[in-house]
């Protein structure tokens, strides 16, 4: 593999940093204070086009290969990494769709996705079922042609406005079974709790989304061979874990840049700190490491269609990798900028918070190194 952008993607991510810093940037506060509706957002990112980047121009995206959107969730990163936990759930049902989709629900969701006229989200966790998926108790049962589906929900991202989700729950007829159902949220038959309050990325909604007898059609299913609906979750995880080692190596070089700034500008002892070899070489380390981050993304993102035997692996080491490092070195940047990052009108002080959040959501560093474990045959 070429770990380097052709000059088609590199120009493209220049347009996706320049979306991000004039048209993301600006409403970056208003989005965390939930003071601008997410939702609408979304929309409009959809209506232009970066919901449906890597959906297939015969549903009405743009034919884009998955390393696009690690790209866009990397320039979103560095202005509003909530909004990376957004797009992992809607990119990440998209590729489930094509890649174990009947033409029919191709057909019918992928070109709402694409158009952001339905937002997308990946309900797999419960109360008591998190990194152990399989405990979950939400069941899903036949009911004539079609199926009934009953559950309680947690952390559903998106599910406040969610207009199609994955819902992972136990066969009825048979508790070890599991099965994936795609479930048309418009008929507003689940209840949903408000978005619960966190620590970081908090532009994203997190709400809990109950389930009641709610009837599903013949075509909800998209697990119908035996052990199917274990390989589709991973495989959902994985996308969505890309793109939010996407939006933390944005972070981190977000972190960097302000960093650097202050060090520039603020003088003791006669010079500016940024003279002094101790701050420098934080910023070595930075800018060594997110880099080295990057290729862990770039090299999951183009093993998804270019060597998906090792997607998995790629997609769990480069979650952990630069989940670590943009809590670390964001954290080294506050260090660096002393009391005022501190501050909480200081853009650090958050960019911190949401990648000490990065290291838990979608999985656990610790997850994914236990996933690694297996994978490398340990």
């Amino acid at each position: 593999m070429n770990t380097f952008l052709s000059a088609e993607q590199e120009a493209v991510r220049q347009s996706y940093l320049s979306f991000a810093n004039e048209h993301i940037a600006p409403l970056a506060k208003d989005l965390e204070s939930h003071k601008s509706c997410l939702k609408e957002f979304l929309q409009n990112l959809g209506q232009k086009g970066y919901l449906g980047i890597a959906v297939p121009r015969e549903y009405g995206g743009q034919g884009q290969s998955f390393v696009f959107c690690a790209l866009f969730a990397e320039a979103v990163g560095m202005v509003e990494p909530g909004i990376g936990l957004s797009l992992a759930n809607h990119y990440a049902i998209i590729e489930v769709l094509k890649r174990y989709g009947t033409e029919t629900q191709k057909s019918r969701y992928l070109p709402l996705l694409a158009r952001g006229e339905a937002l997308g989200t990946i309900a797999f966790s419960e109360e008591k079922a998190g990194t152990d998926f399989r405990a979950v108790t939400s069941t899903v049962a036949k009911q004539g042609d079609g199926f009934v589906l009953n559950g309680k929900k947690s952390w559903v991202v998106n599910g406040e406005f969610a207009g199609l989700a994955l819902v992972l729950a136990k066969s009825a007829e048979s508790n070890d079974a599991l099965s994936l159902i795609l479930v048309d949220c418009t008929d507003k038959v689940q209840q949903c709790t408000g978005d619960a309050g966190r620590l970081g990325l908090k532009s994203a909604y997190l709400n809990t989304v109950e389930f009641k007898d709610q009837k599903l059609s013949p075509e909800a299913s998209i697990s119908h061979a035996k052990d199917a609906a274990d390989q589709i979750a991973i495989f959902s995880m994985d996308v969505a874990k890309v793109i939010m080692a996407a939006a933390a190596v944005g972070l981190n070089f977000a972190a960097m840049n302000e960093a650097l700034e202050y060090a520039r500008t603020r003088e003791q002892f006669g010079s500016s700190i940024g003279q002094f070899q101790g701050i420098q070489w934080k910023f070595a380390d930075m800018g060594t490491e997110g880099e080295a981050a990057r290729l862990h993304v770039m090299r999951a993102a183009w093993s998804l269609e270019g060597e998906p035997e090792t997607f998995s692996k790629s997609a769990a080491m480069c979650k952990w990798f630069a989940a670590k490092v943009a809590r670390h070195h964001s954290g080294e940047a506050l260090q660096v900028m002393g009391a005022s990052g501190l501050m909480e009108d200081n853009k650090v002080e958050k960019l911190y918070r949401d990648a000490k959040a990065m290291e838990i959501c979608l999985g656990t560093s610790e997850a994914q190194k236990m996933q690694l474990v297996d994978l490398l045959e340990i």
